[in-house]
Parts: C-alpha cells; sequence; structure tokens
C-alpha cells in the first residue's frame, strides 16, 4: 500500500489525526468526536501514543484484554472506576503489586489500543457504508468516492493531559503508531471483504432463522452455533467461547456467510455491570484500633512496594492487613496488646534492627510461632545452616525475592489457611468424641 493511497483511504482520516500529534512530539489528550455523540480520547506522551479510551462496551473491553494476556478473569467488583481512564489506573496498580509480567502489561497495552481504534475507524466508516450507493461494497473506499457525504471528524486536544496521573508507561512497552495503523487497517480491510461493514463485533450474534441453518450445516455444527449465537454476547467475547483467541476477525468471517443469507443478524447489548464502588473502599490498609475481626494478616517491612502486594493480596483473599515498618514496635505490640492476634506473620528482615533467628525466637517465647504460620522472605542470601534454625524456631516458610511473587504468596495463604481449618475440624472431632 503507497503513502498516497493510504492518505486517501477513508479509514486512515483518523490516523492523519494521530500521526500530526505524534510529529509534534505530543504530550496530553487528543478527543476525537462525531457522529451520535460517540468520543474516543488517545492519550500522548512525547509523541508516543500510550493509552486511548471510549466506546461503549469499555469493562468488556478490559476483562477480555486482562484474560487475553493472562489467562484469567480479572476481579471486576474491586475495581475503582472513579476516572475517566479507570482501566489505565489498574494496570498501574496490578504492575505494582507485581501482579502482571511486562509481557502480559504489553499485551493489554496493544490490546487495548487496537479495540479502541477499530471501533473508531468503523464509528466514522459506518455512515459511509450504510449509504445507499455503498451499501453492497466490500472494499475499502477512498476519499474521492464520499462527495457529498462529508468527514464528521471533529479534533481537540489538551496539553499535559494523562491517563493516569501516577502511571508512566515505559516506551519499549508501546507498539508503534505505524504498527497499529496497519494492523487496524488489515483487519477493517478483511472486516469489510466479509460483508461485514455495518456490523459491529461489540454487538451480539443472534440466529434468526435456525430452520433455515439446519440443512445447511452439519448437526455438530448447528448445536454449537444455536447455542452460542443467542444475542447475548458480543462476537468479540464470542472469540474466546469459538477457541478463536480472542480474534473477532476470525469469528466474524466463519459467520459472515450467515449474515449474508439474512440467517443471523447482530443485536445491540449492553456493557456489562459492575457495581462502583467509592474510593474509601479502596484502602487495603485498616489501622488498629479499627480492626474489629482476628482475621488479619501482619506484616512487618519497611518497604512501600512490598507492603502493596501484600495488603492486595490479603484484601482479595478476605483478610484485614496491618503493616510495622519498625520491627521493634511490632514485636512490642504483640507482647502487651492481647487482643492483637494476627493469623498470618509476614517478616522481611532486611533494614530491620531485629534479624531472623531472633525475631524467631522473641515469637516461640511469647507461644505465638506454634498457632500462627510465619513467612521470612528477604533478598540477602541465608545460609543452609541459618534457615534449619529458623524453622527450629517455629518459621514455616523462608522465601528470597523470587518467590516473592503474587501467585506464590497467593498460594501460601491458601495452603495454611486450609491447614488451620483442618486444624479447628480435628479438635472439634477430638471433643465430639470425648462429650461421646
Amino acid at each position: 500500500m503507497t503513502s498516497v493511497l493510504e492518505q486517501r483511504l477513508t479509514c486512515n482520516r483518523i490516523f492523519r489525526h494521530l500521526f500530526f500529534y505524534h510529529s509534534q512530539q505530543f504530550t496530553g489528550k487528543v478527543e476525537i468526536s462525531g457522529f451520535q455523540n460517540q468520543k474516543w480520547c488517545f492519550y500522548f506522551m512525547l509523541g508516543s501514543l500510550i493509552w486511548a479510551y471510549g466506546g461503549s462496551h469499555p469493562l468488556r473491553r478490559w476483562r477480555r484484554q486482562f484474560y487475553a494476556a493472562t489467562g484469567q478473569l480479572p476481579q471486576m467488583s474491586r475495581i475503582n472506576q472513579n476516572g475517566e481512564c479507570w482501566d489505565c489506573t489498574e494496570l498501574r496498580r496490578l504492575s505494582q503489586n507485581r501482579h502482571l509480567s511486562s509481557e502480559q502489561i504489553q499485551n493489554i497495552i496493544k490490546g487495548v489500543l487496537l479495540e479502541v481504534l477499530f471501533d473508531a475507524v468503523q464509528a466514522f466508516e459506518l455512515p459511509i457504508y450504510e449509504h445507499y450507493y455503498f451499501k453492497e461494497q466490500t472494499k475499502v473506499l477512498t476519499i474521492t468516492e464520499l462527495t457529498g457525504i462529508g468527514d464528521g471528524i471533529q479534533v481537540k486536544c489538551q496539553e499535559d493531559i494523562h491517563p493516569d496521573p501516577y502511571y508512566r508507561l515505559p516506551r519499549s512497552l508501546l507498539p508503534t503508531l505505524k504498527e497499529l495503523q496497519e494492523t487496524t487497517y488489515q483487519t477493517w480491510k478483511q472486516w469489510v471483504k466479509a460483508g461485514l461493514a455495518t456490523c459491529s463485533p461489540n454487538e451480539a450474534p443472534l440466529l434468526v432463522n435456525p430452520q433455515a441453518l439446519k440443512p445447511i450445516v452439519s448437526d455438530k455444527v448447528y448445536r454449537n452455533l444455536s447455542k452460542a449465537l443467542q444475542g447475548r454476547t458480543t462476537l468479540r467475547d464470542l472469540a474466546f467461547k469459538f477457541k478463536h483467541n480472542g480474534n473477532f476477525l476470525k469469528s466474524g468471517c466463519a459467520l459472515a456467510p450467515y449474515v449474508l443469507k439474512g440467517l443471523v443478524q447482530f443485536e445491540k447489548i449492553q456493557d456489562i455491570a459492575v457495581s462502583k464502588i467509592s474510593k474509601d473502599s479502596y484502602s487495603t490498609i485498616t489501622f488498629l484500633d479499627s480492626v474489629t475481626d482476628s482475621n488479619l494478616l501482619l506484616a512487618i517491612d519497611s518497604n512501600a512496594d512490598n507492603h502493596n502486594l501484600l495488603s492486595a493480596i490479603a484484601l482479595e483473599q478476605g483478610y484485614e492487613f496491618q503493616v510495622f515498618s519498625d520491627s521493634l514496635k511490632a514485636i512490642l505490640e504483640l507482647q502487651d496488646n492481647q487482643h492483637f492476634q494476627p493469623k498470618f506473620i509476614f517478616f522481611n528482615p532486611d533494614n530491620s534492627i531485629i534479624k531472623e533467628t531472633e525475631f524467631c525466637k522473641i515469637l516461640k517465647r511469647l507461644g505465638i510461632s506454634d498457632q500462627v504460620p510465619i513467612v521470612i522472605y528477604t533478598n540477602e542470601e541465608i545460609q543452609n545452616k541459618e534457615v534449619k534454625e529458623i524453622f527450629s524456631l517455629g518459621a514455616n516458610e523462608v522465601i528470597d525475592s523470587k518467590l516473592f511473587t503474587y501467585y506464590h504468596l497467593s498460594s501460601l495463604l491458601v495452603k495454611y489457611r486450609n491447614s488451620q481449618q483442618e486444624k479447628v475440624l480435628d479438635k472439634q472431632t477430638i471433643v465430639q468424641n470425648t462429650v461421646s
């Protein structure tokens, strides 16, 4: 595709604006709006496109891109939607808490950008292909063919506006604008070629004439399509159910023959419903005077990043969270406050005046290590002899920085919680046997 033709293709109208701000090394927000009061926001940092927001299904988009990158569904109920680019804020939070690898972050960023760009392109192309003259077109159009239809694109910009005030995405994780343009163009070209220009992948396919479909497909295909095409799931989401790895184009092309025959039609549906939560309910640190539950995870650590990770895990698994940066104050609280009874203790001896062996000796003397799982984690190397001594003094786990990850720490909580529950059941059985 030559640069001259690129400039004349209607599907590249938006990119002409984006490339302008790219060439100006712009930092800020570019808002593009047009038909039916739809708008899309594109965020630049020194000319690099770093984030995009807009469209009618932001929650579905976040859920899809998170699942595509991680293979897991995000916890939608815990998302703070107070802000235009809450999804970028959520990505920053997960990144800081070490929930995501660099590759996963990169995949989410690229996936979000491509979704928003395709939807924006289609929104401005849709009036063209709905026009009676182009209704049967299966090729991309040039601007010279738009006489009398008009452009309809409105652009405004705001300098020094960021999708999240605390997040700076590494430029190495960002796709180039040229790469995004080429992918969007190729996807749109194939979408139009399949005869789907007026169908949105954010709409839900509905099988409207099952009796006409049944004779022309196998029994297995008929059963699968009858079950999937009920007008409740968007094509983008169906692309995962069809095992197309989120490739809505592949799913759309597979359905296109039935759409063109009038057997399947696309229905508009709403975004998924998730209750908004207040900023206060997002606090992951509960101070001592407000703890009313013994279901407490205690962290003794001076590292703020470790606080964030442990507090997030504690919140997700239903624990209160208390952190002490000073190990001596923590020991005094454990010793003097009879109401302070944590269910788990995590201790980082780095930069602590009390080292791991002494810490375990104190907890053993207080009788705490007999009842509470203790996890020691450190960036420093511990000799095997010291590790054996730490275990003999009541510690349950000694881990290094490589294992101090979201998934490993979460598995430790599950492991010892199940162990504690089994101990309670054993005690109940003993009591029942004694009574009987």
